[in-house]
């Protein structure tokens, strides 16, 4: 039997957007209850927010500009950042919350931000783009410890270690979410009047991700099965200069962002020593992904270097004092028994974050289907950056509390409860025939993704990871086991529903990627190595219709910013 738990509000995640969202709630007086499937404010992806969002409000200590420049610098910018697939009123509201909200947020609550010995804010050089809480790297794990004390210290009630399952529906509104607490081995039914799904990014796809396990796009199919619009979801970044080895380093991120206090950034050698990337050659675009991951995949096609490693990071050209006075990830390279101001570190490439998601209302974080609100990299409004994700969180909450204030709890469908958690309870088996267990097919699944669809691909490699995804479902979901007979502490099982869950959302993120034919940003498929503005800068929108994925496409809204090209070789633009 299901326990079942009320709240005014629910929140499913423990990120920025979420922690967010919970402490705006409780304090406009709503009883919020959370579902963190990991720990508060120590998984997912917030916790690896190494640099913040800049840009320099008007007069900085940076350059100074007018308020009308420093919008225009970072439209510009943040257009290019989601090759040109972002909401671009979207992006200004929420870069001018950063300097209105987050930062004064963040100093009133003691943690400050990184300074001079003149007590001026450390940015990068010259375009101020940056800026840190502590050391270049480590900027989410003291402010996602800062937010989970903020949380507790509310008595909000938070069940860790609790994944969500499915959303409730009734009456076509979402009235709660079915969760598995693995911990102790029981399922829990949550009521509420409103729920802001925040699961964060879905980058644990692949066998080289820089997130942690909980990042299985659960976000994405929960909401797509109750009717959600899915939007960009082919959209993938990944991170190029990652340590290749030891493997369990494999997010480790020797950013190629501009580095603190310096007009220099990180550059990347082939393995025959060559020089083939410095971020200071693409001025117009001062954060560098794209462009390094372009120039790798014609190292690759040079057999100067592999998507798995051969080539290299070097600090060398860095001044010492910056190297070591201000970026957290050099005390590592020197566990490797190297010296960052003289040695080149293998790197890798790993999947880092999702450009697409759920399609949201960008004023008022509102999805498709009333009741659910979507907040931080769930959705397909943010690509990532800890301001961004917490003025959704932000946002979601305010509008949720003035749709759900003096409204009565909603009833449940028992029928659809029933049915949730019945699908759920069925995944622990001990005793199939074949006896997988659930990792092992996970691991079959993020392989097939990290061979098929990696950042090089093409109609054929999609298909045949399709064709593998496809015999996955068939032949190895129906042989999973659980290891052990015990419900508590079983892990197995939340890994069960995961799998089902990622093959879900791996077969939708490559039919959107087969639908989608040019080379644009974070995709690029070798067979249209074009960025076709004219026929592609379209969205590219999914839903569920009569039990099957219709896809169409939908403009964008270009108001501040757009391409100067029609039509151009994918390796000449920098976007």
């Amino acid at each position: 039997m299901a326990r079942q738990v009320d709240a005014d509000l629910l929140i499913i995640g423990g990120g920025g957007a979420g922690a967010k969202a919970a402490i705006e709630a409780h304090d406009l007086g709503l009883h919020v209850v959370m579902l963190v499937k990991g720990f508060l404010g120590r998984s997912g992806c917030s916790i690896f927010a190494g640099n913040l969002n800049w840009f320099g409000p008007p007069g900085d200590g940076a350059r100074p500009r007018s308020e009308a420049e420093r919008q225009k610098q970072t439209l510009e910018f943040l257009a290019k950042y989601t090759h040109y697939l972002g909401d671009q009123e979207y992006m200004k509201n929420a870069a001018r919350f950063t300097f209105d909200h987050f930062y004064p947020w963040l100093e009133e609550r003691g943690l400050y931000i990184l300074r001079d010995d003149d007590g001026a804010v450390v940015v990068d050089l010259p375009h101020g783009t940056q800026a840190w809480a502590t050391k270049m790297g480590m900027s989410g794990q003291i402010i996602m410890d800062m937010m989970r004390k903020e949380i507790f210290r509310r008595g909000i009630l938070v069940l860790e270690e609790t994944a969500a399952t499915s959303l409730l529906t009734a009456g076509g509104a979402v009235v709660g979410a079915a969760a598995l607490d693995y911990r102790r081995g029981e399922q829990i039914v949550v009521r509420a009047k409103a729920t802001i799904l925040a699961t964060g990014h879905s980058n644990y796809l692949s066998l080289r991700s820089t997130g942690t396990r909980e990042g299985t796009a659960a976000g994405w199919v929960m909401a797509f099965r109750v009717g959600c619009a899915l939007q960009n979801i082919e959209m993938q970044w990944y991170h190029v200069s990652d340590v290749a080895w030891p493997r369990s380093w494999m997010r480790l991120h020797l950013y190629p962002n501009p580095l603190p206090g310096t007009a220099h950034q990180t550059r990347l050698y082939n393995r025959d020593g060559e020089l083939f990337f410095d971020g200071t050659s693409v001025p117009r675009n001062p954060v560098p992904y794209i462009m390094q991951l372009k120039a790798l995949v014609q190292q690759v096609r040079a057999g100067k270097a592999r998507l798995d490693g051969g080539y290299y990071t070097s600090y060398r050209h860095i001044e010492p004092e910056v190297v070591r006075g201000h970026i957290y990830q050099t005390q590592f390279v020197e566990k490797l028994g190297l010296d960052p101001l003289r040695d080149v570190i293998e790197n890798g490439v790993t999947w880092h974050m999702n450009v697409g998601g759920i399609r949201v209302n960008g004023q008022t974080m509102q999805s498709d289907v009333p009741g659910l609100y979507v907040a931080g990299s769930v959705s397909a409004l943010v690509t990532g950056g800890l301001p961004n994700v917490m003025y959704d969180g932000y946002v979601a909450a305010r509008h949720a509390a003035d749709e759900i204030r003096g409204r009565p709890l909603p009833r449940l469908d028992q029928s659809v409860v029933e049915r949730d958690l019945a699908r759920v309870a069925a995944y622990f088996r001990t005793d199939p025939e074949g006896r997988l267990l659930p990792a092992q097919v996970i691991k079959r699944i993020r392989t097939v993704m990290w061979e098929h669809m990696n950042y090089i691909k093409s109609d054929a490699t999609m298909r045949r990871g399709l064709e593998r995804l496809q015999r996955i479902r068939q032949e190895a979901l129906p042989r999973m086991h659980v290891g052990s007979p015990s419900r508590r502490f079983s892990y197995d099982w939340i890994e069960a529903v995961d799998a089902e869950d990622m093959l879900d959302a791996c077969e939708l993120m490559i039919r959107f990627s087969l639908h989608r034919k040019e080379s644009r940003g974070g995709f690029f498929r070798e067979d249209y190595p074009i960025t076709d503005n004219a026929r592609w800068l379209r969205h590219i929108v999914g839903r569920l219709e009569n039990g099957a994925l219709r896809l169409e496409e939908l403009p964008v809204d270009l108001r501040y910013a757009k391409p100067a090209e029609e039509v151009a070789d994918f390796f000449a633009v920098d976007y």
